[in-house]
């Protein structure tokens, strides 16, 4: 599928994927959707809350920032997760090596990308309480200061937590295509923590790990 019919999103004005300059910071988006599952037993992916898959669902909000463009990355299960998306305006890659963590699916998304935008928001699929209006508010902040990491934060009791969704400002886009295969995103956030800027998303404090978190849906 392609992204043509999708309007990229900008701090200024919506126009089409791939304009010229003077249009605002332009915002493309990484959803990882290829994971094994390993501790839950199925494909959250594939899970279904009220009658949608997650990943549609997930795909769904993320296309309300019209990014340019959105990139799924697939791997367990791919087939599936494709027929999950049908019809959405949207590019797939494939990552050969999806058994091998989050750092090589995100490796895939980031080589994927065109040229040209000026940060990627990195998400998954299993935050299933997350809303549209928690992503716009990330990419608003980022909006504000396109050179700064945005990361999503919570609270867990007494601990304040954070992690995706995440958006990662242009300059760091090289270093998402190379980073080391068995871990995330966080190692990027630690290295550059003077870059980073938190927003509170509680809804990104729900996401689906274990058999039992099944039962919250």
């Amino acid at each position: 599928m392609s992204n043509a019919e999708t309007d990229a999103v900008t701090s200024e004005t919506v126009t089409e994927p791939g304009a010229g300059p003077g249009i605002g910071p332009v915002l493309a988006a990484v959803l990882l959707a290829g994971g094994p599952s390993t501790r839950l037993g199925q494909s959250k992916q594939l899970v279904r809350v009220g009658g949608e898959s997650l990943v549609r669902r997930t795909a769904r909000l993320l296309l309300s920032l019209r990014p340019a463009p959105l990139v799924v990355v697939t791997g367990c299960e791919a087939s599936r997760v494709e027929a999950e998306l049908e019809g959405l305006p949207l590019e797939f890659v494939y990552n050969r090596d999806w058994d091998q963590g989050m750092g090589a699916s995100i490796n895939a998304g980031a080589r994927a990308l065109p040229l040209g935008p000026d940060g990627v928001l990195v998400a998954v699929c299993d935050q299933w309480r997350l809303e549209s209006a928690d992503l716009a508010c990330l990419a608003t902040h980022w909006f504000s200061d396109i050179s700064r990491i945005c990361v999503a934060n919570w609270n867990e009791g007494e601990a304040l937590v954070s992690g995706p969704p995440v958006i990662f400002p242009r300059k760091l886009i090289p270093e998402l295509k190379s980073m080391q295969a068995s871990r995330g995103a966080r190692q990027l956030i630690d290295r550059y923590m003077d870059l980073v800027d938190y927003v509170e998303i509680q809804n990104a404090a729900f996401d689906l790990d274990r058999p039992e978190d099944l039962a919250r849906l």
